[in-house]
């Protein structure tokens, strides 16, 4: 019996959210030429496409939505005139930061603009690999959004250069053998944990100790929102340095061009 529309979207988001799926290589070379396609009953949850950045559809969410995802179910609300077009124009501007061929690598179906965004009703400010789709709540301070963005765009090639985000052994071992991650970000959620952290050697933020997926992700979200501040822990903190060296190889592994255009060399300059 053929699922119906709604279905078929939930059913992509739960193999996504999951880890699992259709995935790109780690080659640009191996990289599929198209773009990945939106979820063929996207609309049917009330997103609509609004405009492109980058080539990348930006969906908005224009009513209440419920999704039933793996880890929970996941709510969303129709943001305000001024918050979709606050947040249209910031994730335009982000996402024009990356070369193309990194953001089709990395299977970035679309982004959509949402309002009170909340996994298991708790809130959360964005949400990666929903049937090949970012969710993002577009009521965060401008600052959050932009490192939220970033942070899931990780995650994404996370994905997509190997078909897992953890575990990572090659990783963990940048970490002092002493150190062991957290039960991962879903225990370490709130605004608190992704503020940088000048305590933590070897970790940009205590969000980045929950899990060695979180870790990656907001270490290269630091590296492309937050350089400054980056580079002056580099200096000083070798395994910050390292975990900076690995994102570079991992992503000129993809790309060759995406690592200088997103700063990733720059930071390693002494």
């Amino acid at each position: 019996m053929r699922p119906s529309p709604p279905a078929l979207f939930v059913l992509a988001a739960l193999t996504l959210a999951g880890g699992v799926g259709i995935v790109a290589t780690r080659s640009a070379e191996g990289a599929s030429d198209e773009r990945p396609a939106l979820p063929s009953d996207a609309a049917s949850f009330g997103f609509v496409v609004r405009s492109h950045a980058n080539g990348v559809p930006l969906l908005e969410s224009t009513e209440p939505f419920s999704l039933a995802l793996a880890n929970g179910p996941v709510h969303g609300l129709p943001p305000s005139r001024e918050r979709l077009t606050r947040g249209s124009a910031l994730v335009a501007r982000e996402l024009g930061r990356y070369p193309t061929a990194f953001l089709r690598g990395v299977r970035l179906a679309g982004v959509v603009l949402t309002d009170g965004l909340a996994e298991n009703e708790m809130p959360v400010p964005s949400l990666p690999n929903v049937g090949g789709l970012l969710l993002i709540d577009v009521s965060s301070a401008e600052s959050d959004l932009v490192r939220s963005l970033h942070h899931e765009l990780y995650h994404f090639f996370d994905l997509a250069d190997d078909g897992h985000v953890s575990p990572d052994p090659g990783w963990s071992a940048l970490n002092p053998t002493t150190f062991a991650y957290g039960s991962g970000g879903r225990t370490l959620r709130g605004a608190w944990a992704a503020r940088p952290a000048d305590d933590l050697p070897g970790f940009v933020s205590a969000y980045a100790t929950s899990g060695v997926e979180e870790d990656k992700a907001d270490t290269f979200a630091f590296a492309v929102a937050r350089a400054a501040y980056l580079r002056e822990r580099v200096a000083s903190d070798a395994v910050l340095r390292a975990k900076v060296e690995e994102l570079r190889r991992r992503v000129s592994l993809l790309d060759a061009d995406s690592a200088r255009r997103l700063g990733l060399e720059g930071l390693l300059a002494r």
